[in-house]
């Protein structure tokens, strides 16, 4: 499958992988994405709509190590849908004031 070999392929140069739904029209406020993290450990978020309904959770293993067990599900079922793929990770509220990932690449 096309996004699993996406995921597999994420890497220290290549860090991000973003999902959108083509059929979704809304000024690309509809995604899920991945960052993997400088220890191989990762975050995913996912925004439905406007700032209120962006969202993130922490996965604390490497691909290898299980954590593709954990991501895997998450970006299928919400590319696809399905039921329950929220209840995979746990998600908390996205929040612009603590995240500031700018501030991490000054100008």
């Amino acid at each position: 499958m096309q996004i699993q070999r996406l995921f597999a392929g994420l890497n220290l140069r290549c860090r991000f992988l973003v999902l959108d739904r083509p059929d979704v029209s809304d000024d690309g406020q509809t995604y899920v994405q991945i960052r993997l993290n400088d220890d191989l450990t990762m975050v995913v978020e996912y925004r439905e709509g406007g700032p209120d309904s962006h969202y993130r959770a922490e996965v604390p293993l490497p691909a290898e190590q299980g954590g593709d067990e954990l991501v895997t599900p998450v970006l299928l079922g919400w590319a696809f849908r399905r039921e329950g793929w929220r209840g995979a990770l746990p998600w908390v509220r996205w929040d612009v004031e603590r995240e500031r990932p700018w501030e991490k690449y000054p100008d």
